[in-house]
C-alpha cells in the first residue's frame, strides 16, 4: 500500500485563494501622481523640507502681521541695540509672564567703550496680538501685529541696526522680496527653457542645431562675471521696482539654458516609444502630441529642477545684493541686510545683523530637502 501524503486541505468556511497577487490584494491600483505622493509621505527628509518650506513662504505672506514693526520703523533709544532674550523668570526667581529686558549704556572708564548691560528696571512685557504700524494685505488695512511689548513700548528680539530698525521685523519683510525674486526666477526660467527644450528636441533638424548653438553660447561665458558684467550696466538711478525686474530678468537669462538642454535630451528620447508613434500615425497634431504626450511626461523632471534651482537663486540673489550690485534700498532682502556688515568694524559691533545668514541657510536647506524627497518619490526605480 503506497503511503499518499495529505495534501492541504482548505479549512471549511475558509475564503478560497485563487492565487491573488500582493498588488491586487492591497487594493485598486494607485495613479502614478496617488504613487508618488504615498511615497513622499514616508520620506521622513522630503517631509521635513515640505514643513520647512511651507513655514518660510507662510512668513513671507504673513510678514506684516508676523513683524512688530514696519522695515522703517526706528528707535532712536536703541542703535547698535542687542537682541532681547524672552525671559519668564523675575528678578527674585519667580515664575512670571513672558518679558524683555532693556539695555543700559555702560561706559568702560579705562577704554571709553559703551556697552550695553541688562537691566531689570526697563522690563517690558509681551502680549500677544497687539496693535502697531498698519499694514496692507489683500488690500486691506491691519493694524493687528502677532506681538508686541506692552503700552507699545519696544521689543527688538534679534537687536538693531545702525538706524535703530528692528532687525527681527527686515528680516521677516526680507524674506518676501527674496522669495519673490527666486520664484519669480524659477518660474520663468521653467517657462522657457520647457518651450526652449521641447522644440528643440521634438522638431530636431536645422531647429535643433539653431537653438543648440545659442545654449552653447550662452553656457560658455563664465557665470560670476557675467553675472557682475550685466549688473552692472543696471541704471543707479532707476526706479527700485524696475531695477528688482531688470534684476530678474538677468538671472532668468543664464537660468533656462540648463533646463533647455536637459528637457531636449529626454525628448528625443519620449518621441521615439510606443505612445507617441501612434499618436503621430493617427494623425495627431504636434500641438496634441507636445502638450498630451511630451511634456506630462516629463513633468517630474521639471518640478524637481525647480526645487533645486530655487535655492540656487536664492543664494545668487543674496550673494549680489550683499555686494551692492543686485537689489537696492528702499527694498530690503536678505543680501541687502547683509550689505551693511561688510566691513569688520560693523560686524565687531553688532553681530546681531548677521541674522538674514540663518535665514538663507534655513530655507537653501529647506528647498533641497523638498527637492530630494520628490527625486526620490518621483523615481520609479528608488529604494522604498
Amino acid at each position: 500500500m503506497t503511503d499518499v501524503t495529505p495534501t492541504h486541505v482548505t479549512p471549511p468556511g475558509a475564503p478560497v485563494d485563487f492565487g491573488m497577487n500582493a498588488e491586487a490584494a492591497t487594493g485598486p491600483s494607485l495613479s502614478y501622481w496617488q504613487l508618488v505622493r504615498k511615497r513622499f509621505r514616508r520620506n521622513r527628509y522630503g517631509m521635513a523640507g515640505l514643513i520647512m518650506s511651507i513655514t518660510i513662504v507662510l512668513t513671507a505672506l504673513f510678514a506684516g502681521f508676523i513683524a512688530p514693526y514696519a522695515v522703517d520703523t526706528k528707535d532712536r533709544a536703541a542703535i547698535y541695540s542687542p537682541p532681547q532674550t524672552i525671559r519668564i523668570f523675575a528678578e527674585d526667581g519667580s515664575l512670571t509672564a513672558p518679558f524683555v529686558l532693556g539695555f543700559e549704556e555702560v561706559m568702560d572708564p579705562n577704554t571709553f567703550e559703551i556697552t550695553f548691560a541688562p537691566s531689570f528696571e526697563k522690563a517690558v512685557k509681551l502680549e500677544l496680538f497687539t496693535h502697531g504700524p498698519a499694514y496692507e494685505f489683500m488690500g486691506m488695512e491691519f493694524t493687528t501685529h502677532l506681538f508686541g511689548g506692552q503700552d507699545g513700548a519696544f521689543v527688538h528680539l534679534l537687536g538693531t541696526d545702525g538706524l535703530g530698525r528692528d532687525v527681527f521685523s527686515r528680516m521677516v519683510y526680507g524674506a518676501r522680496i527674496t522669495l519673490l525674486m527666486g520664484f519669480m526666477v524659477m518660474g520663468l526660467a521653467c517657462v522657457i527653457g520647457t518651450l526652449v527644450g521641447v522644440t528643440s528636441g521634438y522638431f530636431g533638424g536645422r531647429t535643433d542645431t539653431i537653438i543648440q548653438r545659442v545654449i552653447e553660447f550662452v553656457k560658455s561665458f563664465p557665470d560670476l562675471p557675467l553675472y557682475l558684467a550685466l549688473v552692472a550696466v543696471l541704471p543707479r538711478n532707476a526706479d527700485p521696482i524696475t531695477t528688482f525686474i531688470m534684476f530678474a530678468g538677468i538671472l532668468v537669462l543664464l537660468q533656462w539654458a540648463n533646463l533647455a538642454r536637459e528637457l531636449r535630451g529626454k525628448v528625443i528620447a519620449i518621441r521615439s516609444v510606443e505612445f507617441v508613434r501612434s499618436a503621430v500615425a493617427v494623425g495627431a497634431s504636434d500641438k496634441r502630441i507636445i502638450l498630451r504626450h511630451i511634456i506630462p511626461n516629463m513633468s517630474s523632471h521639471i518640478i524637481v529642477w525647480a526645487t533645486y534651482v530655487l535655492p540656487e537663486v536664492i543664494l545668487l540673489e543674496s550673494f549680489l545684493s550683499f555686494l551692492g550690485v543686485g537689489i537696492q534700498q528702499p527694498l530690503v532682502s536678505w543680501g541687502v541686510m547683509l550689505n551693511a556688515v561688510r566691513d569688520f568694524q560693523s560686524l565687531a559691533a553688532a553681530p546681531w545683523l548677521l541674522a538674514p545668514v540663518g535665514m538663507i541657510v534655513l530655507s537653501v536647506l529647506a528647498f533641497n530637502a523638498l527637492g530630494d524627497g520628490m527625486r526620490d518619490a518621483m523615481d520609479p526605480y528608488a529604494n522604498d
